[in-house]
């Protein structure tokens, strides 16, 4: 496995992850229905395309894929300067891989790459928001040095860390965690 900066030509593969990662870890949550028309808008592949061309912070995880070239397992995105945010903070827009990949450390790679991406700007934390009843994203944070910071809405690790707007804003949040890059 090989983590990489993302590139615009990256944008089907990460499409497709997100909607087979977003179906695994929302469907329950949120119903097929919904996930599909989040995943139809965020990940539409133009404009992920567009986004991927002026991203600073976003990488994907690649497998060999038998032969022909490369298959994107998981991608990770953070953003700086996020209005309403500390200038020290950055926040993990999205940290998703495809549910066949999970429990391998494909997640875990992520996180360091995009955290180490961050770390390299100055910045010196990075936030997440997790759905309250996302037991496997909050555990997830937990592994990694995340703390859920008292009463807030995202969820910033010591060191860096949050995965994505997802529409969290409609549902209980499970709070925020920070972790110091």
């Amino acid at each position: 496995m090989r983590i990489r900066p993302a590139a615009p030509d990256d944008a089907p593969g990460i499409a497709e992850v997100a909607r087979e990662a977003w179906h695994a870890a929302y469907d329950d949550l949120l119903g097929p229905g919904l996930v599909d028309d989040r995943v139809d808008g965020w990940y539409d592949v133009e404009r992920l395309r567009e986004g991927l061309d002026a991203a600073d912070h976003y990488v994907v995880a690649e497998v060999d894929s038998g032969g022909a070239g490369t298959e994107v397992v998981g991608y990770a995105a953070a953003s700086t300067g996020v209005e309403g945010r500390p200038d020290d903070e950055a926040t993990l827009e999205a940290i998703y891989v495809r549910p066949d990949h999970w429990g391998e450390g494909v997640g875990s790679r992520l996180l360091e790459r995009v955290a180490g991406s961050v770390a390299d700007t100055g910045i010196e934390r990075l936030s997440a928001v997790v759905f309250a009843d996302n037991e496997v994203g909050r555990a997830f944070y937990d592994r990694h040095g995340f703390a859920v910071r008292g009463g807030a809405d995202r969820v910033p690790r010591r060191g860096v860390g949050r995965p994505g707007r997802l529409g969290a804003r409609r549902r209980r949040r499970g709070g925020a965690h920070e972790r110091f890059v």
